[in-house]
């Protein structure tokens, strides 16, 4: 079984946290079919991607782009503590 670029990707930075102390258990990330059904979306992947277009959910911030270099389409990992926080903040309290 050979291992895509994007698992080897996963696996070398998740390892990387561990060497260096850098693994946080309050931080976890999640594709966006699993952080979907976490958040209380169900399976209703759009509604996580309408987030991001609107700018509720930032990449960079809640979001992970885990896409392969020269990729158009973005391969997006969710982390779950930073969305419920978000999410939780009311809209006219949210910062950019």
């Amino acid at each position: 079984m050979a291992l895509t670029e994007q698992e080897v990707r996963s696996i070398v930075r998740d390892e990387v946290r561990k060497a260096f102390g850098l693994d946080n258990p309050d931080i976890q990330y999640l594709n966006a079919k699993e952080a979907a059904r976490q958040l209380g979306y169900g399976s209703n992947v759009r509604a996580l991607y309408y987030l991001k277009d609107s700018g509720v959910l930032r990449v960079g911030k809640e979001i992970q782009d885990r896409r392969p270099s020269g990729s158009t389409k973005g391969d997006y990992y969710f982390n779950l503590k930073a969305c419920e926080k978000r999410l939780n903040t009311p809209p006219e309290k949210r910062s950019s």
